[in-house]
């Protein structure tokens, strides 16, 4: 047990007594509970709910920190660093981009935050602050059928073309995942819908003033938005591929994931904030890492997304 499982494990010990960290470790309170036994992870929810919206102003208190530095901080690094440096700065601030929008983003289109309608508000500004508007219109839509639909027909992260392409070469696949904006066209089908107007107007207004106060260059935005990118298909690489084991999903570390590896315990509970799912995270075993995820893809020809292990795929119904 390392240093940080063993202090987690002793502090959530003292406000929630009785937790078998063993079976927790091992998902035996997930896969295989015993008469009674509730998941580590709802009942952390449960104990913090007196506290939920202290906690959710103090996520927002720490997006919008985020949001300064990597827009006012980081741009100021970036024209002052050495070229090399300065390519660098704004990859790696992507990284933390990724782990705020999951942190807000991802978590208001679950109502995880304030709660819903005014969850669906703060999303899309946190959207438009973060400079990607142009996802207001369809993130929520196409995450929400993503889970619907996990590893099943329609599953928006598993769509024909990727199927095909994979199928063709695991390295044009990479390489199409690697493709900020272009790789999200092919999730949008028929029946995902488009954001209320107000909404998208909304995080287009927030994007406007975010950029009219901070002022980040251009060069600077785009290379946020790769790195962005590339931390997200990265993840994507580990979550729902792997050695099929019967699993909607893969439990893995990612850095700055704010409690997104927990990806098994968020499908079967989308309700779980990132926070509680965080804590749960530390005491779980991973099935890998965003690192581990990228040489399996390349390299591993028995590792495939999960959709293709299920017994009604027949090669192209994806």
């Amino acid at each position: 047990m390392n240093c940080i499982r063993r202090l987690v494990s002793a502090l959530i010990a003292r406000v929630l007594p009785g937790i078998d960290g063993g079976r927790i470790w091992n998902r035996l309170d997930m896969h295989s509970p015993e008469s009674g036994e509730i998941l580590l992870e709802i009942r952390l929810m449960q104990w913090l709910q007196p506290w939920r919206q202290t906690l959710a102003a103090a996520m927002l208190a720490f997006f919008l920190a985020g949001v300064w530095l990597v827009w006012s901080v980081g741009s100021a690094l970036f024209a002052a660093a050495p070229h090399g440096l300065a390519f660098a700065v704004p990859l790696l601030l992507g990284v933390l981009v990724h782990g705020l929008f999951i942190l807000i983003v991802h978590e208001c289109t679950h109502g995880n935050v304030f709660g819903r309608p005014v969850d669906d508000w703060v999303g899309n500004g946190a959207i438009g602050l973060l400079l990607l508007p142009f996802l207001a219109e369809r993130y929520q839509m196409v995450h929400r059928l993503h889970h619907r639909r996990a590893n099943q027909v329609g599953d928006t992260n598993w769509t024909p073309f990727r199927q095909r392409l994979f199928r063709r070469s695991r390295w044009l696949y990479a390489l199409y995942e690697l493709l900020p904006v272009v790789n999200n066209l092919d999730r949008i089908r028929e029946e995902v819908g488009r954001g209320r107007r107000s909404g998208v107007a909304f995080a287009w207004l927030c994007a406007a003033a975010t950029y009219g106060i901070l002022q980040p260059p251009l060069a600077y935005w785009l290379l946020v938005v790769l790195g962005v990118n590339t931390i997200n298909a990265l993840r994507l690489w580990v979550e729902h591929f792997g050695h099929y084991a019967g699993r909607v999903s893969n439990t893995y570390y990612c850095p700055l994931g704010f409690g997104i590896g927990n990806h098994e315990v968020h499908h079967r509970y989308p309700r779980i904030p990132a926070l509680v799912l965080a804590v749960g995270l530390a005491l779980r075993r991973k099935d890998g890492s965003v690192l581990t995820g990228v040489r399996s893809l390349l390299f591993d020809k028995r590792y495939a997304h999960f959709r293709t292990f299920q017994d009604d795929f027949t090669g192209d119904n994806v």
